[in-house]
């Protein structure tokens, strides 16, 4: 009985230290590949240092993957908020990362929220990739950090 015990212990102690030791950093083939992964991968480290969304959204703007012009502004109550089947309320505060003029399907939203997964799944219940009259949006991603929700509509790469 006490060479079980012995070795079951041995093996809790084994496995709890190959546990431990896992790395923080993703491995090269874990890391976003897309546009839209890499943006919503750098909000969640931008969102974690810096609590200020409009600076947020404007390093998220000059993120050299976006190869297209595009603008962050505030969101008031009168923008209009593209990219949804249906008109996309309930948030205190909010920006819009988007292109000044292009054809290109690409718009990114931080969103300040009560409920974020609540309010995240509002908007993947209404996203639509094809929002853009004569393109499509290749995929979405999304990201949460405290109550800011970031969703991103976008071409893979901007290389065609």
């Amino acid at each position: 009985m006490k060479k079980i015990l012995v070795c079951l212990v041995l093996v809790l102690g084994l496995f709890s230290l190959t546990a431990c030791n896992n790395d923080t950093e993703p491995k090269e083939e874990d890391k976003p590949t897309t546009v839209a992964g890499i943006l919503a991968s750098e909000f969640k480290t931008l969102a974690k240092e810096e609590k200020d969304m409009s600076v947020v959204a404007s390093k998220l703007s000059e993120n050299e993957n976006i190869k297209i012009k595009v603008m962050a502004e505030e969101l008031t109550e009168e923008s209009y908020i593209f990219g949804f089947d249906d008109e996309i309320k309930g948030f205190k505060s909010g920006y819009i990362i988007a292109p000044m003029i292009s054809t290109q399907p690409f718009v990114a939203y931080i969103f300040e929220v009560e409920k974020p997964e609540e309010f995240l799944a509002n908007l993947k219940d209404k996203a639509n990739l094809r929002w853009n009259i004569c393109t499509e949006a290749d995929e979405y991603q999304s990201a949460i950090v405290d109550n800011y929700v970031f969703f991103v509509m976008s071409p893979n790469n901007f290389d065609n």
